[in-house]
């Protein structure tokens, strides 16, 4: 099958820091590419460079087949990438409903003037059935007409998540979308993940919880310090050295050899 996003030995350097250096990943329609690596590691660096708020300086992004690396955000989200934030962006003074609605117009606002200027010219239909849409996937409907700011903390994560499904996009990036979540609300979220996906969206996760990893993704892409060192399962994953060391450290994985040669 042919990707939807191919990233093809790409590389990104802000002043003296290189955050990425060859870097190269893809994921088909329908797969759940884990993005994963420690704290720095330069993944949502990846995930600017993919939708285009960072350059890249050298290597291609690919999406669907054709180079997008030229292009700037906005068309790249018309062309169906969207994404959530690892620190959640919301509008707190809007209603859920709004703050959905925003994601059709594949830009994220900073107040409500804005938003009323940029759907003032859309009609009442053609916006309410994606959002109602949306709202429905990610459990919402019953709070869509509540201010963002008077939900508890989890529910906020599923409000941006909405956002970005609205546009029904064929690339769904997942920057973190686990922190800070009830057990309760990682299992609402790794359902919904995986009905996303068999829809015949491509989703890229960036996460921590090496669990939800491993129960979710197709393949993983491992980097640290801007480099790719793992492509593979999550299995295998598990069980190679220098990703391990990357996690945890040398003496972690001495101890983890040591106690597999005593078993």
């Amino acid at each position: 099958m042919n990707a939807a996003i191919e990233v093809a030995n790409v590389s990104k350097r802000f002043g003296g820091l290189q955050a990425l250096s060859d870097v190269t990943l893809s994921a088909a329609p329908g797969e759940i590419l884990g993005l994963i690596g420690p704290n720095g590691a330069g993944k949502s660096t990846l995930i600017g460079c993919i939708t285009g708020v960072q350059r890249i300086d050298a290597g291609a992004i690919r999406f669907h087949g054709s180079d997008i690396q030229h292009l700037p955000p906005y068309r790249r989200a018309r062309k169906g990438i969207s994404r959530t934030f690892q620190k959640v962006r919301l509008a707190d003074s809007l209603t859920v409903y709004e703050n959905v609605a925003a994601g059709l117009a594949g830009v994220w606002f900073a107040s409500g003037t804005a938003w009323f200027r940029t759907f003032g010219r859309l009609s009442a239909a053609a916006i309410e059935a994606p959002v109602r849409r949306a709202l429905d996937m990610t459990g919402l409907a019953d709070v869509s007409n509540a201010l963002v700011k008077s939900l508890p903390f989890g529910r906020r994560h599923f409000v941006e998540l909405a956002r970005a499904l609205v546009s029904e996009p064929r690339l769904l990036l997942l920057d973190e979308p686990a922190t800070g979540l009830t057990d309760a609300e990682r299992e609402r979220l790794a359902l919904l993940v995986r009905n996303i996906a068999a829809q015949g969206c491509a989703i890229v996760l960036v996460e921590h919880d090496l669990q939800l990893v491993g129960r979710l993704c197709d393949h993983v892409t491992v980097i640290n310090h801007g480099r790719r060192i793992f492509n593979g399962t999550p299995a295998a994953a598990e069980k190679d050295p220098e990703v391990i060391t990357a996690y945890l450290g040398v003496n972690q994985l001495t101890a983890r050899e040591a106690d597999e040669t005593r078993h």
